[in-house]
């Protein structure tokens, strides 16, 4: 915090987080919270950041981060649902200034290409537990809105540009799969920018436990699995074409 002349920060685990401040008038000085844990209700994690971004925005001062890098057309949701862009700030990494060139270009071309991305809030979600944890992104079990759904998550400035880009396809794949949701697949619940446009979010039904978990599978799911195979196939879709 002190290199890169930060006031705020968050240290966190799988399951504990710790919120940092550092006061401009006097650096030296470091404040610690109390330990949150994700269970935590009272403050929820997730209002607990908010509460961290909000107090940054408001302390934010362009004299003070000299060093800003400013990326445009970061997102916010209205009351419509719609994309309405805006400017935000963000700290470039310590890395080359072709990486932070590259980067910023690539993340701005990705908030343009997709649309009807839903309002989601902080107060939209209450989580219950980590289901997982991939390349750069967490699945989370949470209610939404009175269903119990698996939320994958990613945070996109420690992201790198093609982890958006791929749950942005894998929002295109589902709404091709509309027809079979609920019966041969999840079913896509909610995706969009949240927190500002810092994550980007995909919840789907939870459908309980996966096929790897059984030691046995017996002659009606492997059958069930081929009919969802060839459902899936049948509109044009193949596994990879995520990552696309």
């Amino acid at each position: 915090m002190t290199e890169n002349e930060c006031q705020y920060g968050v240290l966190s685990t799988y399951n504990k987080h710790w919120f940092l401040y550092r006061p401009s008038n006097n650096p030296k000085k470091l404040w610690i919270s109390e330990t949150l844990k994700l269970t935590s209700e009272s403050p929820p994690v997730l209002k607990a950041y908010a509460y961290m971004v909000r107090k940054l925005c408001c302390d934010s001062d362009d004299s003070y981060y000299s060093h800003v890098l400013k990326i445009p057309e970061s997102v916010t949701r209205k009351d419509d649902g719609s994309v309405s862009k805006h400017t935000r700030s963000l700290r470039p990494r310590t890395k080359s200034s072709s990486d932070n060139s590259s980067g910023s270009s690539s993340s701005s071309t990705l908030y343009k290409g997709q649309k009807n991305n839903q309002n989601l809030s902080f107060i939209d979600f209450k989580f219950n537990g980590i289901l997982g944890q991939g390349r750069s992104r967490k699945t989370l079990k949470c209610e939404f809105r009175g269903n119990t759904i698996a939320l994958k998550c990613t945070d996109l400035w420690k992201s790198p540009p093609y982890i958006l880009k791929e749950m942005q396809n894998e929002v295109k794949i589902y709404q091709i799969l509309s027809t079979i949701q609920g019966e041969y697949i999840p079913k896509l619940m909610c995706y969009g920018y949240y927190g500002g446009g810092m994550c980007y979010v995909i919840g789907t039904s939870f459908v309980g436990t996966a096929l790897t978990n059984y030691k046995h599978i017996t002659e009606r799911q492997r059958v069930m699995g081929l009919y969802a195979l060839n459902a899936i196939h049948s509109k044009g879709v193949l596994h990879n074409y995520i990552r696309t």
